[in-house]
Parts: structure tokens; C-alpha cells; sequence
């Protein structure tokens, strides 16, 4: 996929597929025993670069304060043109309303209090009763540290070694030697529902320095030997022209692991390395000065198909009796008509969905909803344009298409 990039002036515009309330924020960046972070309060780092807070997550791309919905407690920047969460504390346990409120409990602990149910915990039990507090850096990590006799100040827990689809510098991907974890950055099973999709990002097992982008286990896409003069298939021609990357590939009896981080350059630079839902690489630094601001945005991924429409969802598939790859599937507003089925239970977002109908050769669309669930239809079935029905029954349906 070709790198973009877009100028625009110095004013925050909210475009993510989230909402966050607009009360004004905390002003600390210290949650401590005692204290509660309620749903319209917030956590900001001492920067302001890093907000900590509750939110909502939507299909659309516009910003709605205090959206009602399933709530989420996560780290999202203020400071960029792109509001999206870095973190996401809760991925697979939302608040169903605003009576969530972030503290420490008694082991020391990160939970979620809320109405009519049990507490959501956000990290592991410390045992260490009233000597700890979370803190949010302006790098976007949350830490709790020891606050006590002989411990004060050390990193007890963070975000940082639980990452969601993002990947920031400073985070650390990899192995932990010690407790026998692999520290991995995993995609969404789509815009709405962060739990944990059908591709994951990690550090080479093999010892090679490059990272593997895994889809349900089979190595899906490779970045290539990584090395600080760049990557045969990790794409950033277009921000190296802006700012220099430090790779760190490192290895030790505790840790192997890989980070990245930016040199210093004029102003201020946002960066991160997005996992997307089809599981694409896509590298977002947000360069802010005095007077204006930029985004560049460049992605990676194994599919690199010349495709008749650009909307058209680009995953790679392996070629069958029926399929020979210049097929693709476009997204259409409308619904189709008849020889409709609908998949085993759950899948993992869009790309099960895709891969399902890719391999049954009767099947010529499919429809995924924001829960996972698919559902297809097959040849002889109709597709018809979203202005012929009623709103509710409007749908955004995938429909094969050939590039020949």
C-alpha cells in the first residue's frame, strides 16, 4: 500500500473510531490508594502528552463526548490529529454503563468498580497494601510503583507488558525469559470489540531480527531483517525523510525483546505501529511545530494487489479450484437478496469472515458484524443498493469482484 501523507493546520481533529467524555480532565497524572478515577475523569501525564481515561468505541469515524455504550477504560493522546487508544485496560470485560471508576485495592492492584457487578481487574494483585500508586508517563505507559520503605520508585507493573494492537517506542516486544511469556501486539476483532483478533505481531522465535506478523498461528507476513537503514518490507521510505529510527533488537537471561524509538527532531513527534484488523502494519507519526502540524501514514502487509477499486479489502489468501487471486471482495451500502447462510458461532473479525467465503466457491458475499459473527450468501443471490430499504435494514455487505 502506497504511503500517504497529509498537512493539515495545528487543530486537533478528532478522527478514531472512539468517543471520550469532554469533562475536564484530572489535573495529576497520579491514581494513589484511596483515590477513585471515576467514568468523566481522567489521568493526564505530566506533558500532557497522555490521557487516561473511560470510553466508548464506535463504527464511524466521528468523536462524540460522553457517547453512551460499552465502556472502556484506556491511554489515548491528546496532543495529536489522530484520537485513537494506545492502551486498552479492559479489552475483553467493557463497563455496560458510567458507573465504572478506576482505584487500587487492597493487594495494590488496578481494578474497575462498578454497579450491580463483580470488580474488573486491569493488573495483577501486588500484595502490597497502601504502598503503591499508577502513574501515567508522557510516553504513554502506565506504571505502579512502590511507594514504601526500600522499594520507593520501583516498576512494579505496566501497560507497557500488556500491549493492545499498538505498538509505541519505549514498548517492548518479545520474550520474557523468565516467566516463560511472549510480549505481543495482537489486531482487534474489529473497530467496536478489542479482544483479541485474528493476527498478532511479534519477535522472530528464531532468533532472526525481523518480526513476524502471525494469522491464527501461520506466519501471515515478515518485516524483513531490521536494521536502523530500514527493512525489505517494512514501509517507511516516506517518514525517513522526516525522522531517524533506532531499532533495538536485544537479548539476555531475562529478556529478548525489540523497541524502537525516534531521535530528536525539530518539534514534537507522536509515532506509533498500528495493527490493523486485517493485518496490516501501518507506521502513523505525527509531527507538530510551532505552526503546523503533519501525519504521515505508511503501511505494510502482504498484500499488494493493483485492484479496480480502492476501497476494496486487501487480504492475501492462498489460490484455490475456484479462486486464482485477481478476485476481491468490495465493500457495497445495501443488502443482498437470498441463499443466505450464516457461519459456525464467533470468528475473529473480517479476515475469518473473508477467508471463509474465499474458500467456499458458491460463495460470492459476506456480511461481519462488529460482535464477529458472519454471515454469507451464495451464487444466485442479488445485491441490492442500500436506498431501497429502510435505514435499519441498511448493511455494508462484501461483494466478489474481479480485477480482469
Amino acid at each position: 500500500m502506497a504511503p500517504s501523507l497529509i498537512l493539515v493546520p495545528l487543530i486537533l481533529i478528532p478522527i478514531f473510531l472512539g468517543s471520550v467524555s469532554s469533562i475536564s480532565p484530572l489535573k495529576t497524572d497520579t491514581l494513589k490508594p484511596g483515590q477513585q478515577l471515576r467514568d468523566w475523569e481522567k489521568l493526564v501525564s505530566a506533558g500532557e502528552v497522555f490521557t487516561l481515561g473511560f470510553f466508548t468505541l464506535t463504527e464511524s469515524s466521528t468523536f462524540l463526548p460522553g457517547s453512551p455504550g460499552r465502556r472502556y477504560i484506556g491511554i489515548w493522546s491528546q496532543s495529536s490529529q489522530i484520537i485513537k487508544p494506545v492502551w486498552v485496560g479492559n479489552p475483553t470485560e467493557p463497563v455496560s454503563d458510567s458507573s465504572g471508576s478506576l482505584s487500587i485495592d487492597t493487594n495494590g492492584a488496578l481494578k474497575i468498580t462498578r454497579a450491580n457487578a463483580s470488580p474488573i481487574m486491569v493488573s495483577t494483585h501486588l500484595s502490597l497494601a497502601g504502598n503503591v500508586s499508577a502513574t501515567l508517563l508522557d510516553s504513554g505507559n502506565l506504571v505502579i510503583r512502590g511507594t514504601g520503605r526500600g522499594g520507593g520508585g520501583q516498576v512494579l507493573w505496566q501497560s507497557f507488558d500488556h500491549p493492545t494492537n499498538i505498538l509505541l517506542p519505549g514498548m517492548k516486544i518479545g520474550f520474557n525469559l523468565k516467566t516463560k511469556k511472549e510480549i505481543s501486539v495482537a489486531s482487534w476483532r474489529s473497530n467496536q470489540v478489542p479482544t483479541p483478533g485474528a493476527f498478532r505481531l511479534g519477535l522472530d522465535p528464531s532468533g532472526a531480527n525481523q518480526l513476524l506478523d502471525w494469522r491464527h498461528g501461520e506466519i501471515y507476513w515478515s518485516s524483513g531483517i531490521l536494521t536502523n537503514n530500514g527493512s525489505s518490507q517494512l514501509t517507511l521510505q516516506l517518514s525517513r525523510s522526516y525522522i531517524d529510527y533506532q531499532f533495538k533488537f536485544h537479548s539476555d537471561k531475562y529478556m529478548k525483546y525489540f523497541s524502537y524509538s525516534i531521535k530528536k527532531t525539530k518539534g514534537s513527534v507522536l509515532s506509533s505501529w498500528f495493527l490493523d484488523t486485517l493485518g496490516r502494519i501501518t507506521v502513523t507519526n505525527s509531527l507538530t511545530s510551532n505552526t503546523c502540524a503533519s501525519v504521515f501514514s505508511e503501511s505494510s502487509g502482504p498484500c499488494k494487489k493493483d485492484l479496480k477499486s480502492s476501497s476494496a479489502i486487501c487480504i492475501a489468501e492462498k489460490p484455490t479450484v475456484c479462486r486464482k487471486g485477481s478476485e476481491y471482495f468490495e465493500p457495497r451500502r445495501g443488502y443482498m437478496m437470498g441463499n443466505a447462510y450464516s457461519g459456525d458461532g464467533l470468528s475473529s473479525g473480517i479476515s475469518d469472515c473473508h477467508g471463509s467465503c474465499w474458500r467456499n466457491c458458491s460463495c460470492i458475499a459476506f456480511h461481519t458484524s462488529s460482535s464477529g459473527r458472519c454471515r454469507y450468501w451464495g451464487k444466485g443471490s442479488e445485491f441490492v443498493p442500500y436506498d431501497s430499504f429502510n435505514v435499519e435494514l441498511i448493511l455494508i455487505v462484501y461483494v466478489l469482484d474481479s480485477a480482469k
